[in-house]
């Protein structure tokens, strides 16, 4: 039976980007039907007069990228809407309050569609923004049911984009856990807003504003002259994943105006093998290479898919007697699955996946005789892949099969979502390494989760362990880590200017 969802927009302005991605994604899912749309019958509270003009100045010298669909369905009249009856209403516009509207499961509305949120954020440099969604019930105490974190946009116009887009992935995701319970999710507990922007608050927010363009400026011309500013650099380190010291190990540095970031190591005929990605700062794409360590020395084997497009994150793995690899090939639009023909530089093309969806980071695991994948997908206009993670059930490493998880994303958190190495088991517990992408810093930390649940209609994970830059002064990130044979390798950030030192421990434990 399909969910009968109304779905509110603002009275007065189009629909924004996040409406127009929602309704599209509630047209083309079987599980929904939308029923009506409808403009919310109260105005929003504006910005201050002094807020809405500094913002129009920003948004217009700095516009967001908008790719989502266009148009959505006609909308009907509030007070013919209000006599019916709907299993949920999506409240997506403005107002002060949520409209009155019959809905079996409540009025559901998310935190940032209040005018001013997300610009809070970026005055305050916050690590994250939090998005919550809550369900309006009469006069019930509103209930959080869920929540999200966005790495935060310098541009608090932008980030007020970005977080209104993105979200609306949440709304879709609890949906979809309705649809597959028929019950509510179990209370969130939501964290506390910040305080709102304020008039006052813009000379101190123009100058940050103009610090941070400069550093951008400054870090652009420093690669073009090759000083590599916020360059990764690979540390092999004696030890074991779970366990090891990030602060202790040999590094290994990229000659010229490049960086060597997401390693994968592999044993094959007696040798270890480490596969790495090869950013060129002149050309601005990356290509994949292949060394043999030897102790603690990496000797150079060539490239490896030479070619004109970006490619990073080669998963390489055993499977079947063959040696494949996955590398990240999200520029073409499609997964692809490479075949060692003459290991470790020569491969061949064994299967494709996703055609026409940019995916990145993709790894692939077996685990109890059944086989997954996971990868990090991007729905909206900012071209972000930090915040939420996919999970589909597939039929092998060829990828003939894959069914989607109903609740993906499964992950919505720029903290945790996007994969940072492979997925590995030990001792018949699963475990992922992910990165931490907030404080505005692509790769500012490592985290490490294990996987609690994992079946057809559920995915769970707890945190174990969080790397922060703060083990070794003068770095900015560490986003990447892979082992065997006892080795551990790791990527690692430079600081570049404009990073600021707002870490202070070597890395967190959250309690079991």
């Amino acid at each position: 039976m399909t969910l009968r969802l109304c779905v509110i927009l603002d009275r007065d302005r189009a629909p924004d980007r996040g409406a127009r991605r929602f309704l599209a994604a509630i047209a083309e899912d079987a599980r929904f039907e939308l029923a009506a749309v409808i403009r919310a019958p109260k105005a929003a509270k504006p910005l201050p007069r002094a807020l809405r003009i500094a913002f129009a100045i920003e948004a217009r010298a700095f516009p967001a990228p908008d790719n989502a669909p266009a148009t959505g369905p006609p909308s009907v009249d509030f007070a013919t809407a209000a006599q019916d009856r709907f299993d949920v209403a999506i409240d997506l516009g403005n107002a002060p309050t949520p409209p009155a509207i019959a809905a079996r499961h409540g009025v559901w509305r998310l935190s940032v569609s209040d005018p001013g949120a997300g610009l809070a954020e970026a005055r305050d440099r916050a690590p994250v923004t939090n998005v919550t969604l809550w369900c309006h019930r009469g006069d019930a105490t509103p209930r959080a049911i869920a929540t999200a974190r966005y790495d935060t946009k310098f541009l608090a116009s932008r980030n007020a984009a970005f977080a209104r887009e993105k979200s609306v992935q949440l709304v879709l995701r609890e949906l979809a856990r309705l649809d597959l319970d028929g019950k509510l999710p179990a209370p969130a507990d939501p964290p506390p807003p910040p305080r709102p922007f304020a008039s006052r608050d813009l000379p101190g927010y123009a100058i940050r504003t103009a610090v941070k363009l400069g550093a951008l400026a400054l870090n652009a011309g420093l690669a073009r002259l090759g000083r590599r500013p916020g360059a990764f650099f690979l540390r092999l380190i004696e030890g074991d994943p779970l366990s090891f010291d990030p602060a202790r190990g040999t590094d290994l540095v990229a000659p010229g105006n490049a960086y060597w970031a997401d390693p994968f190591l592999i044993e094959h005929d007696g040798a270890l093998y480490l596969f790495h990605e090869e950013f060129d700062y002149g050309t601005g794409l990356g290509q994949l290479a292949v060394g043999r360590l030897e102790g603690d020395r990496l000797i150079p084997l060539g490239p490896v898919l030479p070619g004109s497009r970006h490619l990073s994150f080669p998963f390489v793995f055993r499977w079947q007697g063959d040696i494949l690899m996955i590398p990240e090939t999200s520029a073409t639009g499609r997964i692809e699955v490479w075949r060692a023909t003459g290991f470790p530089t020569g491969w061949e093309l064994a299967a494709t996946a996703l055609e026409g969806e940019p995916a990145s980071d993709t790894v692939v695991f077996e685990h109890q005789g059944r086989w997954w994948l996971l990868t990090n997908l991007c729905r909206d206009s900012f071209s972000d892949f930090g915040a939420e993670l996919h999970l589909y059930a597939i039929d092998g490493p060829m990828l003939s099969s894959l069914t989607p998880h109903p609740l993906n994303p499964v992950v919505i958190d720029t903290t945790r979502a996007r994969g940072g190495g492979r997925v590995f088991e030990r001792g018949g517990r699963l475990y992922r390494t992910c990165q931490n992408n907030s404080h505005g810093i692509y790769g500012f930390g490592l985290t490490l989760t294990e996987i609690t649940e994992l079946t057809d209609t559920a995915f769970s994970e707890r945190v174990l362990r969080r790397i922060l830059p703060g083990f070794q002064p003068g770095i900015m990130g560490c986003h990447h880590m892979d082992a065997a044979a006892g080795r551990v390798v790791i990527d690692i950030r430079r600081r570049q200017i404009g990073a600021r030192r707002l870490w202070r421990r070597q890395d967190q434990h959250p309690a079991p």
